[in-house]
């Protein structure tokens, strides 16, 4: 399941294409087709194809993308919560234009799937909305009860009387940290656990508060991380807009590291930059 450096390159991509998205004014029985809310089913970056696996998992982590297409030919392109809007125009039933100040992009509609593509990143979404996630337990559709009870086939973690948790008939340690590894003028990031979340992954729950004046995004750096020697890259990709704070959760695939015991000597570096240049505002080091 490791994403990858060039997974999250196209994630700086598609933020890019942010800048310049774009669209005007007509054809209404055209427009009918393209009024909406769309999510992303397609991403390419210079030839390089985003998979179903990987578009699947960025959806359980709640790092969405949506497109809304409004009547009055405006629309919205939110990026796990970082949203643009600008206005739009049908040119027919399957040609359209998006434009962001004053800066447009083409955009097709064939089948059903509606593409916008600029400087070789393309996006494709199809109609729908994004079901809400909480961390992917309730994405089985299984209902929570009490005592660790299954529904739908699915367990569900339950607390013991030692502060752990139990998943999938085993014993998983939650283990509390709270440990803040950076304070500044641009953001606070704490460690608030570490755990393995509803993969099976192992990882740390990442508090990360922005208290600059711009919206930032933490990722972790690549090539940065190993775990007690061995060099491992986490996935962590967060966008915190101006004096907001998330919780977001640093997961290694259980592929590089077995379990949450198997996290001792975790060293490397969050980077936080802006998210509008994608200038590095300041790289904090990780080390537990």
């Amino acid at each position: 399941m490791s994403i990858g450096k060039k997974w999250v390159a196209m994630l700086a991509s598609v933020f890019a294409l942010c800048l310049v998205l774009a669209g005007c004014g007509g054809g209404a029985d055209a427009a009918k087709n393209y009024v909406g809310d769309w999510k992303l089913s397609g991403m390419e970056e210079n030839g390089e194809v985003t998979s179903a696996d990987d578009l699947k998992l960025m959806e359980d982590l709640g790092m969405t993308i949506t497109l809304s297409v409004k009547e009055d030919k405006t629309f919205s392109l939110n990026v796990m919560g970082d949203e643009t809007s600008g206005t739009w125009e049908a040119k027919s039933a399957s040609e359209a234009t998006f434009t962001v100040d004053g800066q447009s992009v083409p955009a097709t509609l064939a089948d059903g799937v509606l593409t916008l593509e600029s400087d070789g990143t393309k996006m494709q979404f199809e109609k729908g909305t994004v079901a809400a996630s909480s961390g992917g337990a309730g994405s089985s559709g299984a209902a929570a009860t009490s005592g660790g009870a299954t529904t739908g086939g699915t367990e569900t973690p339950t607390s013991t009387d030692n502060g752990t948790t139990v998943v999938d008939g085993g014993e998983e340690a939650v283990v509390p940290i709270g440990l803040t590894i950076a304070d500044d003028d641009i953001c606070t990031i704490e460690i608030v656990d570490k755990k393995a979340d509803w993969a099976g992954d192992p990882g740390y729950t990442v508090k990360i508060t922005n208290k600059s004046d711009k919206a930032v995004s933490a990722v972790s750096k690549y090539g940065t991380f190993s775990v007690d020697g061995k060099m491992v890259d986490p996935v962590l990709v967060e966008t915190i807009q101006p004096g907001k704070y998330v919780e977001g959760f640093m997961w290694f695939s259980d592929d590089d590291v077995a379990s949450v015991d198997a996290l001792v000597n975790v060293e490397g570096t969050i980077e936080v930059y802006d998210d509008e240049t994608f200038d590095t505002l300041g790289e904090y080091p990780f080390a537990m």
